[in-house]
């Protein structure tokens, strides 16, 4: 991101406000992604990577299993969905407000195929002190889902280090039908 960021539009993230992540249930939840596969991976940022959560659990269903509509049963019941909540205020990198368009940033930046432009913004937005980027999850055609992926050191945390641990649980009923019915995401049983 060549373009300073002084003014870019910021949503502060309040303490105790939930958000989302699906995990594999044989790691932790959190993971810091600094290798470039990220959207929002601050390649440029040493030592700093990004961990992909939603706004609510839809949006990180939709973020795990993207374009993929049929899903195996013993997928599903490897993942976990983890509630979290911090315990400080976020400012996070807006790049849902439409003043983001006065910066360059247009949706390309959440939903186009090339990570270079969003990993360059991810990067820029850490040095300017941002703790993460919020942005529309790619593969909700209507985009009303919302992403944000959180700045902090690069790979996984131990328990105990900050950000606080999550609570996990299997992926329930109702996420899975709620995918069913808004997007026809199907759980195909065992053989």
């Amino acid at each position: 991101m060549s373009r300073p960021l002084d003014g870019f539009p910021a949503l502060t993230w309040k303490t105790g406000r939930a958000l989302w992540r699906i995990h594999r249930a044989a790691t932790g939840f959190w993971w810091f992604s600094a290798d470039g596969t990220g959207r929002f991976d601050p390649v440029d940022a040493e030592g700093l990577g990004a961990c992909y959560l939603a706004q609510e659990p839809l949006g990180a269903f939709v973020e795990v299993f993207r374009t993929r509509l049929e899903l195996d049963e013993d997928d599903v019941d490897a993942r976990r969905l983890a509630r979290v909540e911090l315990d400080r205020d976020l400012r996070l990198a807006d790049v849902t407000s439409r003043r983001a368009l006065r910066f360059g940033i247009t949706a390309a930046v959440g939903a186009g195929g090339d990570y270079d432009a969003s990993q360059a913004f991810a990067s820029g937005a850490a040095a300017a002190g941002y703790d993460g980027v919020r942005w529309w999850v790619r593969h909700d055609p209507a985009q009303r889902l919302v992403g944000v992926a959180l700045f902090g050191p690069a790979g996984a945390l131990l328990p105990g280090a900050s950000p606080p641990p999550a609570v996990s649980h299997k992926l329930d009923t109702r996420l899975l039908e709620e995918a069913r019915r808004k997007f026809g995401y199907r759980v195909l049983p065992r053989p």
